[in-house]
């Protein structure tokens, strides 16, 4: 195989893309499918994408919640959404109190066992919609 002259153009403008903190961060999204955004449904603009990997108040990462193979929600603003909305159902809520330098503005994010956001909503907001994913997605409307 020989590469012609607009092939070697085009790895010139992708080398120069890659060189580019911008451009890195693009084609490492695409390769890795963080970019993709799945259509399930309105609501937050996290709902559909992979869920970023917060550190979380008592120092573990967001993947280490989900290496069990089960979703989380992840409630940041206890005040809006109590810890205990959910009684036993799963997923059991992971109650942070705080809130990661990430996450600013993010009152709760529930996130699916692939590491898919399934719901989310900003602080203070009313957690509409949270019943609707519940039952979509684990198959429990267990909110109090």
């Amino acid at each position: 195989m020989r590469p012609g002259a607009g092939s070697r153009a085009l790895a010139a403008v992708m080398a120069d893309l890659a060189d580019t903190r911008d451009g890195a961060t693009y084609l490492a999204e695409r390769v890795w499918g963080v970019a993709q955004q799945l259509a399930l449904g309105d609501g937050h603009p996290l709902v559909g994408r992979s869920v970023p990997d917060f550190v979380l108040a008592d120092g573990r990462r967001t993947g280490e919640l989900l290496r069990a193979g089960q979703g989380a929600l992840l409630v940041f603003d206890v005040e809006s959404l109590p810890c205990n909305i959910m009684g036993d159902a799963p997923p059991h809520p992971v109650c942070m109190g705080s809130v990661p330098d990430e996450a600013t503005g993010l009152g709760a994010v529930m996130v699916r066992p692939d590491g898919i956001v399934a719901w989310a909503c900003d602080a203070g907001a009313d957690p509409t919609g949270l019943a609707h994913a519940l039952q979509r997605w684990f198959g429990t409307a267990a909110v109090r």
